[in-house]
């Protein structure tokens, strides 16, 4: 099955790539989706300051807990620019249970591996393949989609769910909270404003967030010294094609370029200390970079580009009250290893079945949304920060310093399967684990970590099954009365998941494994989910 859909993606990713190469000058262009119309008179329990990739798969997020929400987004159209590029399994997992996977499929381009050349010379340094971790993962692979399209289609499934609610071209401008919940007040195109109640709101508004200068959280950590130069190209040149992705480890500075649809690429570049602002926007310097990347014979008409500092910062907390923080509102990360909207997008899988959770009336509301701030920061700070930051300091001194030596003795390393299954996990956004939930039974090493999707013996996998839900996984022979809970049942455990014998896993919607229950008997299975969910599960 995992193959099947694997190849079905690689399918869908060739037949698009035609249509994207006809297609580009228009989707480049302002071109409204679903056009702004004025909230409905409903109450909506969650109101989502930010309409973008983040704030849209909170709200696809919450509709598939059955959860209405209202998101107000200040820009009436999608972004123009690729920005976000890539969206690594961990990611797509979330984004399948909530019904968006193929959708996106259909736009993007499926990658099941990853192989880094060299410029000029061509040859491959690194390759990392996704058919690695196949019995953890199904599909396989990543998805080459730049953002413009994501928001398209997010928007589009947004505007089909009977849960959600977009207004474009709203601007948040004030968020209250009393006891009673949150007030929010937006201004329309006309200018004129109108409140919205909730009882819920949530900040996706980017890395300026209205809502997080509301609360009066700041993000605090480095700014990098080096700058990037991020651009869009069209290429056009001779036959010969370069291989995608390509590194140029010349001096004076670091690039990286990724071909995201045909003749479309991605280019990104550390800008050397010594050249000043005006001197690395210059045409010449542009001219210069793109010809260390992809040779001289080629040439790009540029779309967009933008020079920025790398920023590793995140907020002192990521939820106050009934308000949290998700994305660039709660945290900025470098853009080495395309992880910030990744990242952004699993805060939105952590957050939307917590708070539904907390708006059923049955949970403790302030336990949950605490386990939201505290386990994702850790994994931003522990995870998403750490590994971003190896690759932004290699790029800026490493490989000034060594040159491909790194690069390469890496590529020779990852000959070597353990090495791989490593860098799939880590590239991928498998790996990670929250230690310091409340939520969390951690005195077995599983629990924190993400649920392995292992085939089943009917041949569907495990998160087919969860349907992007909670789950009791039953290893070995159980035998437990009928209990209130989703139950998949699988004969033997990989030797990774470290049991000594039968077990219960308790597997929160986001794909958490939140307890371990080894020997399980139905009442410490309804105590380790009563944990895992602060509310309580019952026998049938």
């Amino acid at each position: 099955m995992a193959k099947a859909a694997a190849r079905s993606a690689e399918e869908r990713s060739e037949k698009r790539r035609t249509s994207l190469t006809t297609q580009a000058s228009t989707r480049r262009a302002k071109a409204p989706l679903i056009g702004w119309k004025k909230a409905s008179a409903m109450d909506a329990p969650v109101v989502i300051a930010g309409g973008g990739p983040v704030g849209l798969s909170l709200g696809l997020g919450l509709s598939h807990c059955g959860v209405r929400s209202l998101i107000l987004e200040r820009d009436e159209f999608v972004t123009r620019e690729s920005r976000a590029l890539v969206i690594w399994p961990r990611t797509l997992e979330l984004l399948q249970g909530w019904g968006a996977f193929e959708a996106l499929c259909d736009a993007g381009t499926w990658r099941s591996a990853f192989e880094i050349s060299a410029a000029g010379a061509g040859d491959r340094l690194v390759r990392v393949d996704f058919s690695n971790v196949a019995d953890m993962l199904g599909p396989c692979g990543a998805l080459l989609i730049p953002q413009s399209e994501t928001e398209r289609v997010l928007r589009r499934l947004v505007s089909e769910s009977r849960h959600c609610e977009l207004v474009a071209g709203c601007n948040v401008t004030a968020i209250e909270q009393d006891e009673h919940g949150v007030t929010v007040t937006a201004a329309g195109p006309d200018g004129k404003t109108e409140s919205f109640q909730s009882r819920y709101a949530v900040g996706c508004d980017g890395a300026h967030s209205v809502v997080r200068h509301a609360l009066g959280l700041t993000l605090e950590g480095v700014t990098y010294p080096a700058r990037a130069m991020l651009s869009d190209e069209i290429v056009s040149g001779p036959a010969w094609t370069p291989p995608s992705p390509r590194f140029s480890l010349q001096h004076p500075a670091f690039a990286l370029g990724i071909e995201y649809a045909p003749n479309h690429w991605r280019v990104v570049s550390l800008v050397p200390p010594d050249l000043d602002d005006e001197s690395a926007l210059s045409p010449q310097s542009h001219v210069a970079r793109l010809a260390r990347l992809l040779g001289e014979e080629v040439r790009a008409e540029t779309v967009w580009r933008s020079l920025f500092r790398i920023h590793r910062r995140h907020a002192q907390r990521f939820v106050v009250g009934s308000v949290a923080l998700a994305g660039d509102a709660a945290h900025l990360n470098s853009p080495a290893g395309g992880q910030g909207m990744n990242a952004g997008i699993q805060d939105a899988g952590n957050l939307a079945w917590k708070l539904a959770y907390a708006l059923s009336g049955d949970a403790d509301a302030v336990a949950l949304l605490a386990s939201y701030d505290i386990e994702r920061r850790e994994m931003i700070t522990g995870g998403v920060e750490r590994f971003t930051d190896v690759l932004t300091r290699f790029g800026m001194s490493g490989v000034k310093i060594l040159g491909a030596l790194p690069i390469r003795l890496l590529g020779r390393a990852l000959r070597e399967p353990g090495m791989q299954r490593k860098a799939c996990r880590a590239i991928g956004m498998l790996g990670g684990r929250y230690t310091k939930s409340p939520l969390i039974d951690t005195r077995h090493p599983l629990a924190g970590r993400r649920v392995d999707d292992l085939m089943l013996s009917n041949g569907a996998r495990i998160n087919h099954e969860r349907a992007g839900g909670a789950a009791l996984v039953l290893v070995g022979t159980v035998d437990l009365p009928t209990l209130d809970a989703p139950i998949i049942r699988i004969a033997q455990a990989p030797k990774h998941w470290h049991l000594k014998s039968t077990a219960a896993l308790v597997v929160r919607p986001d794909g958490c494994v939140a307890a371990v229950v080894e020997k399980p008997t139905p009442q410490r299975v309804i105590t380790a989910w009563k944990k895992a969910f602060a509310t309580p599960m019952s026998s049938a």
